[in-house]
């Protein structure tokens, strides 16, 4: 029977450290606290045949009086500490057999270190502390008190789970912040729903409680001179126009029912094309917009950019020919049918998914807003009637915010950030504006469309009708979230990178000026553009689809944790993952990968692995693809990563931190204030407004925000194993990859839609 050794060094009221080896081996160990227990064990016991236990450890059972129905810890028992050999009886050491298996995974009662913050939270960062949470403006509230006049910036922040209103002074320090989540509507596997009107009842009470502890410190709420808003990307809303209604739910970025949708514009982009309108069409088109004699109408305030050949901004596509329109056409005019039918004046056209990529920056996938609307056209039959009879507003969630803070119905602003919109297939990142050839080819009516603004201007103010607190304060700056937190970490120079580890994971590197075309699998987006006049500025995007959410998924559905702030204490109590990998394609492989076949695989498996290592292999998940997406950017820029700046909600645990810099090879910065994607946000709308002198052009005069604390995570494994890992890591990617069939896809999307009555129109 092999034997326990502990070491003497230890203090008498400290737990004996766990030894790590490989890319732990040169981490502190965890910080320890008193335990709240004294366990006593004899030199010498009896263990037991154990029973088959439940999927989760036992966080409840304590261990004093052990009565053998687990074996001990190494990590938490022995808190006396002594030196010595345990013999225990030759019996079973298995959780659920008779033969020996793997180290038992650490339990909450072992367990002496400091507690770990959620790791599911948006960002999760310490905030001011308010001391009030919980009571009431009665509670000491005193309504004729005389409240100090202040200048702070708010920020809504809508997530993926939940939403946040944050208040910050100049130097982007908390004053205070109220969070609510919202539920999420899981139909069937891999669909994902939100409903409309909860975002805004969640945005209406963040509001209001943020206002209502600011007053209670002291503050009064007109020392909010604007707010900023940052929101969930590509989640797609529909609305009536006429009633300001929602038509249907929301369908959230990561949902993955539309494969179907995806491969009929693959087969359409290989066989048509995209179409290239001529000067005479962009002439024509322009001249109608001016005299308001469009075939289409159009929401007035809303620019449709030039269809032709400069609004791609790469030519890595192929080209071809007169196309078929025009090919038709000649043929019709030799047959004396000319002027029959109506024309489109295309020329030529962009063919394949590279085609599309010179215009948008990015490609066909079920992530993308038009290919989320065009499902909802086709299967829910309020939507489809809208756009019929132009009754129909498309928006994502900052324009769906914003059309009810001012007003809804009462004249709300139907608008888009250009991050946003950057991320709906539909725009030229050249122009900046809606693409008339991408509307025609997916079939949508151009009296849809929201006007896209810029990332930081004022863009009208709080509506009375909503009876909040903040009523009359401007809204001046609108972002989407991943490109929010680029700005909140100041990564406003060409070449500075940040990731941001929440529901999923988003790399995005600054281009600076230049919208650079990737060969290799990333995307190319805007990052922002800090004004109406102002030049935008670009980003390379590697996005990851699960991250937090493969946490969350290990809490709820699996049940190997209650809370997620436990995965660095069981993650933590094994020193690697015994050989175990975990591809997390729930819903298939996004950047650099880009397979929508793929399945989540945990592969490596033996009678050795436990929950542990299963806890580890996820966390060290979003390290892997995070390496993967880092080496496509560093080989396209040719600039190696000294340092990556982190934020979200992942980033509270120091396990994954110290093992993304192990897997990286980089340097990680986590900045004690970790609100990054409300601080951008901010900083947009106070440059908008002129607060604090902030000005995003120059980024010297952002010198004072967030300057607290940061903690960098050195790399601690040697460069040989961690390419050994690495290659581990891409085996295990090799063996997900293309598990489903087109023909599983169908069968499976078709049944769904049928159970929901939601089959094709």
């Amino acid at each position: 029977m092999a034997h326990l050794q502990f070491t003497p060094s230890q203090p008498p009221s400290r737990q004996p450290s766990i030894k790590r080896r490989g890319s732990d081996a040169n981490r502190p160990p965890i910080p320890s606290r008193e335990p709240s227990f004294q366990p006593a064990f004899p030199s010498d016991y009896a263990m037991t045949s154990s029973q088959p236990s439940s999927r989760r450890p036992s966080f409840a059972a304590g261990l004093s009086g052990f009565n053998a129905e687990r074996r001990p810890s190494v990590a938490g028992a022995f808190a006396g500490g002594f030196t010595g050999m345990m013999s225990p009886s030759p019996v079973s050491l298995s959780r659920r057999s008779s033969m020996a298996s793997g180290p038992r995974p650490i339990t909450r009662a072992e367990y002496s270190g400091h507690a770990t913050p959620s790791l599911l939270s948006r960002a999760g960062s310490p905030t001011l502390p308010l001391g009030q949470e919980g009571r009431s403006r009665g509670d000491g509230f005193h309504e004729g008190r005389e409240l100090r006049a202040g200048e702070f910036i708010g920020s809504l922040d809508c997530g993926t789970t939940s939403t946040r209103f944050i208040v910050f002074d100049a130097h982007a320090k908390i004053i205070c912040e109220h969070q609510a989540e919202f539920p999420q509507i899981l139909p069937h596997a891999g669909w994902h729903e939100q409903d409309p009107e909860t975002l805004v009842e969640c945005m209406k009470e963040c509001i209001t409680k943020a206002t209502e502890k600011l007053e209670w410190m002291g503050w009064s709420k007109e020392s909010i001179k604007g707010i900023g808003i940052t929101n969930q990307r590509e989640t797609t809303l529909c609305w009536s126009r006429s009633t300001g209604k929602p038509l249907c739910n929301a369908i959230v970025w990561d949902d993955a029912r539309t494969n179907g949708v995806v491969r009929h514009y693959e087969t359409k982009l290989e066989e048509e094309g995209l179409e290239i309108d001529d000067d005479e069409v962009d002439a024509k088109a322009a001249e109608d917009a001016a005299s308001g004699e469009a075939d289409e109408p159009i929401t007035e305030g809303v620019e449709l950019g030039p269809g032709g050949k400069e609004a791609a901004f790469a030519e890595e596509g192929k080209v071809e020919g007169e196309g078929l329109t025009a090919m038709m056409g000649k043929a019709m005019e030799g047959l004396g049918l000319a002027g029959r039918g109506k024309p489109t004046g295309a020329k030529k056209r962009r063919k394949g998914m590279e085609g599309l990529v010179d215009v948008t920056g990015i490609r066909l996938s079920t992530y993308f807003s038009a290919i989320k609307l065009r499902w909802m056209l086709d299967h829910h039959k309020e939507v489809h009637d809208a756009h019929e009879s132009d009754d129909l507003c498309f928006g994502t969630v900052d324009s769906w915010l914003v059309y009810n803070l001012t007003g809804g119905v009462d004249g709300g602003l139907h608008i888009m950030d250009v991050t946003n919109a950057s991320r709906t297939l539909l725009i030229s990142l050249r122009t900046l504006q809606w693409h008339p050839p991408l509307l025609r080819f997916f079939g949508f009516r151009q009296s849809i469309l929201p006007r896209i603004v810029s990332s930081a201007e004022k863009y009208g103010v709080i509506h009375a009708n909503l009876s909040l607190p903040l009523t009359g304060v401007p809204i001046a700056g609108i972002v989407g979230d991943q490109q929010a937190a680029l700005v909140g970490n100041k990564c406003l120079q060409k070449g500075e990178a940040k990731n941001t580890y929440g529901t999923g994971s988003f790399v995005l590197f600054n281009t600076g000026s230049e919208a650079v075309r990737s060969q290799n699998g990333l995307l190319t987006t805007v990052a922002y553009q800090p004004g109406p006049n102002a030049k935008p500025v670009y980003a390379l995007e590697g996005s990851i689809a699960v991250a937090g959410s493969a946490i969350k998924w290990l809490r709820d559905q699996m049940n190997l944790i209650e809370e997620s702030s436990e995965m660095d204490h069981l993650a933590g109590s094994v020193k690697d993952t015994g050989g175990v990998y975990f591809v997390t394609a729930f819903s298939g492989l996004l950047a650099p990968y880009w397979d929508r076949e793929a399945a989540g695989t945990i592969i490596g498996l033996t009678s050795y692995t436990t929950s542990a290592h299963i806890a580890r292999a996820t966390l060290e998940a979003v390290c892997y693809q995070t390496r993967a997406v880092l080496d496509v950017i560093e080989k396209e820029s040719g600039v190696k990563l000294e340092t990556l700046k982190v934020d979200g909600g992942v980033t509270n645990s120091n396990l994954a931190m110290q093992l993304q810099a192990n897997i990286g090879g980089f340097k990680v910065s986590r900045p004690t204030m970790r609100e990054s994607t409300a601080l951008g946000s901010a900083l947009l709308a106070g440059h908008a407004l002129g607060l604090f002198g902030w000005d995003l052009t120059r980024p010297e005069t952002l010198s004072k925000v967030n300057t607290a604390d940061v903690h960098t995570f050195e790399p601690e494994l040697p460069e040989k194993e961690r390419l050994r890992k690495i290659k581990g890591w891409e085996k295990a990617v090799s063996r997900a990859r293309a598990w489903y069939t087109i023909e599983d896809e169908d069968r499976v999307e078709a049944e769904e839609e049928e159970e929901e009555g939601l089959t094709k129109i």
